[in-house]
């Protein structure tokens, strides 16, 4: 979460040309929790509408451990009505019991206009992986690992999983000459004609890039990722 006011708001609106700015249900804003805690506590990963209220009515033991070390003030504002808004929903005392108490904080995402993969013409650059990847691990390495596994379109024109890849080909073959199977899986050596996914680490094409940070932490970034997108990893490729 990121506190802005009107003015900065509009700056974003103009930066984020070609993305839709939706509000955001306050109910369905958690605040990320690492698995070790939840483990701890046997909780499960991703939050669910049975543990919002404890034995008292009060916040789920969930939303305890999020609050824990929220050093943004508005942040934790967020949080504490967004849990009061599910408690609402699950009991008939709340803490948020005016309606206008809870509506007047509103949380906005941008989404893309269309529903676009890249392609070879606009391709995923690695650089901009990176950046999104030191945010997540400004966080945590938890964190990291679940954007990663929740995010898909990394690669659109190939096998997500091994037991697909006779089920991807025959489509391939059938679909000619739209797609070209790939020929190597060692980066930068296939002689495929489309590619979703660029290395530009050594000439960023980014324009808020930091080839410095992306240079020093690469190969810890590729490792977390392939954790989740081997295939997808396999098939970027070096610039041109």
């Amino acid at each position: 979460l990121i506190h802005v006011d009107e003015e900065e708001l509009g700056r974003f609106d103009v930066r984020e040309a070609g993305y839709v700015r939706q509000t955001i249900e306050l109910a369905d804003i958690h605040r990320h929790v690492d698995s070790d805690k939840l483990i701890d506590g046997s909780l499960p990963f991703w939050p669910t509408s049975q543990m919002e209220v404890d034995n008292d009515g009060g916040s789920s033991t969930r939303d305890q451990l999020a609050l824990e070390d929220v050093g943004c003030s508005e942040c934790r504002l967020v949080f504490e009505k967004a849990s009061a808004k599910r408690r609402q929903a699950s009991s008939t005392s709340s803490l948020c019991d005016s309606t206008q108490e809870c509506d007047d904080i509103a949380v906005w995402v941008y989404v893309q206009s269309e529903d676009l993969p890249a392609e070879r013409s606009f391709p995923i650059p690695q650089s901009y992986v990176d950046i999104i990847m030191r945010g997540c691990l400004s966080i945590s390495h938890d964190f990291a690992r679940r954007f990663l596994e929740s995010t898909h379109g990394w690669w659109h024109d190939g096998p997500e999983d091994e037991k697909d890849l006779e089920t991807v080909t025959a489509q391939k073959l059938k679909d000619k000459p739209k797609a070209v199977m790939i020929s190597s899986t060692k980066e930068g050596q296939g002689t495929e004609k489309h590619y979703t996914w660029i290395n530009d680490r050594r000439d960023p094409m980014y324009v808020r890039a930091d080839s410095e940070y992306s240079l020093a932490n690469g190969d810890k970034i590729d490792e977390l990722i392939k954790e989740h997108h081997p295939h997808a990893l396999q098939r970027r490729v070096m610039p041109m």
